[in-house]
């Protein structure tokens, strides 16, 4: 008898990902992985960036808020 998860005839790509929390800067994020087994981490994660953590659609310039604030002035006048 096999066990474990049977094996998938779908193809899988593996991303490693290494995130260091500092204490007192990231303690919520730090209590909220702490409530979740090992086991659910990688799952939970998936769910949240599915959930509006990708950030699809936005740039990443260095444009400061006062070029874009004056850009939108620009655009209204």
């Amino acid at each position: 008898m096999a066990r474990g998860r049977p094996v998938s005839a779908v193809p899988t790509w593996e991303c490693h990902v290494h995130l260091r929390l500092r204490v007192g800067e990231d303690d919520d994020l730090i209590a909220f992985l702490n409530t979740l087994p090992a086991r659910r981490r990688a799952s939970t994660i998936k769910a949240a960036l599915r959930n509006g953590g990708m950030g699809f659609g936005l740039t990443n310039d260095d444009s400061s808020d006062d070029d874009l604030i004056s850009a939108l002035d620009d655009f209204l006048k």
